[in-house]
């Protein structure tokens, strides 16, 4: 069984698994960010090309949401996304 990790251990992971990520959003011109997570609930900021990207649910929902569920299954309880506003 893992070990059991403190809040700022999770916290810590988590920002590092958004940063991982963000490397290829940015590649297609997107962005990703941390916004909060409390009540187990992570809120990412979704910016650039992926707001109105036909791709969105296949990267985000099934993509980026799923590699927050399962690699912290048990913390992570769902994952949700805020859309910024598309830049010029």
């Amino acid at each position: 069984m893992p070990k059991k990790l403190s809040s700022s251990e999770l916290l810590t992971q988590i920002h590092d698994t958004v940063e991982s990520l963000r490397v290829f959003i940015n590649n297609d011109g997107g962005d990703l960010t941390f916004v909060s997570f409390q009540n187990k609930i992570l809120t990412l900021s979704i910016s650039g090309a992926c707001v109105g990207c036909s791709s969105f649910s296949i990267t985000f929902d099934q993509g980026v949401k799923e590699v927050f569920l399962t690699e912290f299954a048990g913390y992570i309880k769902d994952v949700k996304f805020e859309l910024a506003s598309k830049k010029p």
